[in-house]
């Protein structure tokens, strides 16, 4: 993924390849970070957590991308302030963190950096819109369209006390509002499941 060959000789050297199932977890609050996950293929879904234990989705990270709450920690020597479970199941790339600001030395390094930094930090204003200016039913649905686009999949494996725990709402809520999309022909319902049947609507 990176053309400078001294660059991408070091990363193939000190990288640590690691396949994860869908449905592991990555990192959680609090956990040093001592590595910068690359996704090489699959996707990791990265979450908020407050001190009670309550989660809120934020965004996604996709194959050839990383995470950029471990490049920013990493370098400050801070702990990780997001859980990270795995969408689907993924092939990682784990650079040692030391190697943040070693690499610093390659301008392709840099740009990389940038550019993560860059795209989640616009993903993070777009979920803030998302939460302050939309109802609670608009932002369920764009929650289910960004998890079929993260897999390709229509099929989301998920109960909707899970789904009600990521957009930090009560179950209830969460099932009459997904009762209501079933309703007009956006989902099915299954037991564990939720089908989007499409992304369109």
């Amino acid at each position: 993924m990176f053309k400078t060959e001294e660059l991408a000789r070091a990363v193939e050297r000190e990288g640590v390849r690691r396949k994860l199932a869908a449905g592991e977890v990555l990192m959680t609050v609090g956990e040093p970070i001592t590595h910068i996950p690359i996704v090489l293929s699959g996707s990791l879904r990265i979450l908020a957590q407050n001190a009670s234990g309550q989660e809120r989705f934020l965004y996604h990270i996709m194959p050839g991308e990383s995470c950029a709450m471990s490049l920013t920690c990493c370098t400050g020597h801070q702990p990780s302030p997001v859980v990270a479970v795995v969408e689907e199941d993924a092939e990682l790339l784990m650079i040692p963190a030391r190697f943040m600001e070693e690499w610093m030395a390659y301008p392709e390094w840099r740009r990389f950096v940038s550019d993560t930094q860059n795209q989640r930090f616009n993903e993070l204003l777009e979920t803030i819109e998302v939460v302050a200016f939309s109802r609670l039913d608009e932002q369920l649905w764009k929650y289910l369209v960004k998890r079929v686009q993260a897999t390709g999949e229509h099929v989301i494996r998920a109960t909707h006390q899970e789904v009600a725990q990521e957009l930090n709402s009560p179950r209830e809520v969460i099932t009459r509002l997904l009762h209501q999309l079933a309703a007009k022909g956006r989902v099915k319902l299954s037991r564990g499941a939720i089908t989007v049947v499409s992304t369109a609507a």
